[in-house]
């Protein structure tokens, strides 16, 4: 390898560590700071008052904390209400519903000559297991320090919505949009959430009027339209989506690094990186404002758009130009492939072998990426109950995954000619380019953009006396995009940050291989031999000697590259194992339940497996638990139960019941053996198996529409306070993730 080569190698690492450095989030303000500005160590005094023990709606740690945040905002002069309404899990679900009487917090600022509203939201509840410092107190804190920060009046409304029981369900946000009066007319909304307690604040969906808003007015953007994508084919949900569905315009952004930390007793304060709440805010604090003088109405004429983030620049362009670029990609490749070919460097049979290989690397990436968590989690079986699949301390793992990727990438190298296989792998990035924009509309810049670069470097390099140069310069975009994708993307957690990164690593250094490889030039060529039996050409170019690598020596120095690569990955591994153990600051991970059949008085623990079995479906309705027999507590029960009118007509048999649930049960439902319509306190649920209906203020009127024949119902009543449980005591360095407790009782109607 040259020195122009190392160099150039070189000059793309800087690139990808200013891009990283370009994501990073900014330094925190003082408390100092000037009024007009917003400051996390401000915002922080909000997260510490708001994140002092878990606060679960129900609980009474939930009232105190509502109470705060309603003082908070009225002490800024701001109108504020709690709104109280049943909301329902707005999604498509036949099976135990979620459902629940919320208290949103809602607080006005009028604007002056308003075109519709802008809404900041977030929400206040936190899971059981933990006190929600960056989910969602980072989120309310923003709001807060933001509601403080903005000037005087502006044009529009501006509304700070704190909903409530979006972990339960999105239930708040459904009970705001279908109740309250402020849910209609024109809405901006801009949604800010966790899923870690660090790392980029990203947004990661949004309506293309606010993304254009976002790309000129927020100070720290960070965006892909890629992950957009992406997510809309996961099953992962935020409030944003019931105000989306709604007709609301917006942005919905969130950190995800540290997943860890996430729904765990150690999403405290101490845990939450002061930078992501400083560019959560100052991206809030700047669309507020921007938003909140702009003319509303015209967002809607936005079309879609793919859009980027690159060192220093906001990309966005038509989203009807996708396709476009992915086909001039096409064409830039198919023009170096004519041009390397005039120069006798490659054959098209050879092409299409290189290209077709080339993607062994990057699905043999895919699957390094998807197996390491499962592995780990044989050697470490503490590993498998991780929540988000990202341990405490990734980064010797992580490190061990883009080793083990590069050198899957190497080991490929040795197949064939460094010509034909960067061609090929230029050639290929390229088709996926293609086959991404028509399958996976937003997608495909990332790999679209990187292949035509390349492509335009390498045909450039042909004829310039610097190709080492030219090549460097058409590798950038890929170094930016693909690079910064491959790293970017652990965020996520290694479970499925793993499967998003290495094939993009992969992609990269395949596309590398033009400047490692072989770079070619006008000056210094190794055309292929001559078919046989062909007559000289005058224009085919004088060869050269063999290349350094096919000769024995320098092929077994190349073969030590990946063995050296494959030890290094190992030594990593280790390494993590080592560095990474459970500790009282590190906690191990499980899930515990708790279920007790009140009619016989027997009781099971159920820790998450699996396994099927029938013991786990009579106790827990659902066979991934395994059961271990436990003591019957006195301290629950399953709700009383009265028939208040039983009627046949026809095939349809109309139930209705009353549920009176213990005093103080966060959550009391019913469930049946198949879907049936449902009616909860006069609303209509459809067709479902149950409901689960939390924070009830009293008894429970149902309505089930039956066949007319015996029906079995199971009526229940979940919390999630294990103390309440006989013979229960937490092990040691042990965090207990959803606890959960239920007592229930089978009738036959």
């Amino acid at each position: 390898m040259t020195r122009n080569v190392l160099i150039g190698l070189a000059a793309l690492a800087a690139l990808l560590a200013v891009t990283m450095l370009d994501l990073a989030p900014p330094n925190p303000s003082p408390a100092g700071a000037p009024a007009g500005s917003f400051s996390a160590t401000r915002a922080f005094e909000h997260v510490e008052a708001i994140a002092q023990a878990p606060h679960p709606p129900g609980s009474t740690e939930h009232d105190r904390v509502r109470e705060h945040l309603v003082s908070r905002l009225r002490a800024l002069g701001l109108e504020t209400r709690v709104q109280e309404e049943v909301g329902v899990l707005p999604l498509d679900h036949d099976g135990v519903t979620s459902m629940g009487r919320m208290r949103n917090i809602v607080a006005v600022r009028p604007g002056t000559d308003p075109t519709g509203r802008v809404v900041l939201a977030a929400h206040y509840d936190s899971v059981a297991a933990g006190p929600g410092a960056s989910d969602d107190g980072a989120g309310v804190a923003t709001m807060l320090e933001v509601a403080r920060a903005l000037p005087g009046p502006l044009r529009n409304d501006v509304i700070f919505l704190i909903t409530d029981g979006e972990e339960l369900g999105l239930l708040g946000a459904d009970a705001f949009i279908r109740h309250d009066a402020l849910a209609k007319g024109t809405t901006v909304v801009l949604n800010n959430e966790a899923r870690g307690v660090r790392g980029t604040v990203q947004m990661f969906r949004g309506s293309p009027g606010a993304v254009e808003v976002y790309g000129s007015a927020a100070p720290h953007p960070s965006a892909d339209s890629a992950f957009a994508a992406l997510l809309a084919l996961l099953p992962n949900n935020t409030d944003y989506h019931v105000f989306d569905e709604a007709g609301w315009m917006g942005l919905d952004s969130a950190f995800l690094g540290g997943g860890a930390y996430y729904h765990t007793p150690l999403d405290d304060p101490a845990h939450l990186d002061l930078g992501s709440l400083q560019q959560m805010g100052d991206n809030a604090l700047a669309l507020t404002r921007a938003l909140g003088g702009a003319d509303l109405a015209t967002l809607r004429s936005a079309g879609e758009s793919v859009y980027f983030t690159v060192p220093g620049l906001f990309v966005r362009y038509p989203a009807w130009l996708e396709l476009p670029v992915a086909l001039g990609a096409l064409v830039a490749a198919g023009a170096l492939v004519w041009a390397l070919r005039r120069r006798a460097l490659l054959t098209l049979p050879r092409l299409a072998a290189a290209t077709g290989l080339a993607l062994l690397p990057v699905l043999a990436a895919g699957a390094a990426g998807y197996a390491i968590m499962p592995l780990l989690g044989l050697i470490r079986p503490e590993y498998t109950e991780l929540l988000t699949g990202d341990p405490y301390r990734p980064w010797l793992y992580q490190v061990a995954l883009l080793v083990f990727t590069a050198t899957i990438v190497a080991a490929w190298r040795l197949l064939g000619r460094p010509v034909e296989l960067a061609a090929g792998a230029v050639l290929l990035v390229a088709l996926l380019g293609a086959a991404s924009a028509a399958a996976l509309p937003g997608g495909s810049h990332t790999l679209a953009w990187s292949a035509l670069f390349v492509a335009l470097g390498w045909l450039v390099s042909l004829r310039v006396r610097w190709p080492v140069l030219a090549l460097t310069v058409g590798l950038a975009p890929a170094t930016v995009l693909l690079g910064g994708t491959a790293l970017g993307s652990l965020d996520v957690g290694l479970r499925i940050g793993g499967m998003l990164s290495a094939p993009h690593l992969a992609l990269l250094a395949l596309l590398l291989l033009a400047l490692a490889g072989s770079p070619p030039s006008a000056h210094r060529q190794t055309p292929l031999p001559p078919p046989a039996g062909s007559p000289p050409s005058a224009h085919r170019p004088t060869p050269l000697p063999p290349l350094a690598g096919s000769r024995p020596s320098a092929r077994r120095r190349a073969v030590l590259v990946p063995v050296t690569g494959l030890v290094a990955a190992v030594a990593l591994l280790g390494a993590g194992l080592a560095v990474d153990r459970f500790d009282a600051e590190h906690p191990r991970q499980t899930r515990v339940a708790y279920a007790m059949d009140t009619a016989t008085g027997t009781a099971v623990w159920g820790a998450r497996s699996a396994e099927q079995s029938a013991e786990s479906e009579k106790f827990f309705d659902d066979g991934g638990w395994a059961t271990t027999p436990a003591q019957a507590s006195t301290r629950l029960r399953a709700p009383s139960v009265d028939v208040l009118k039983d009627e046949t007509s026809g095939d349809r048999r109309t139930l209705t019941l009353r549920l009176t649930p213990g005093a103080g049960a966060p959550a009391t439902g019913l469930r049946l053996a198949e879907p049936v319509p449902i009616t909860v306190d006069g609303r209509e649920l459809g067709s479902r198996s149950g409901f689960a209906y939390h924070v009830p203020a009293g008894s429970l009127e149902v309505t089930l529409v039956l066949p007319p024949a015996k029906t079995q119902v199971r009526v229940f009543t979940r919390g999630h306070d294990l103390s309440v449980v006989p013979g229960f005591t937490a092990q040691p360095h042990t965090a207990y993730l959803a606890p959960q407790t239920t007592a229930f009782r089978t009738y036959t109607f």
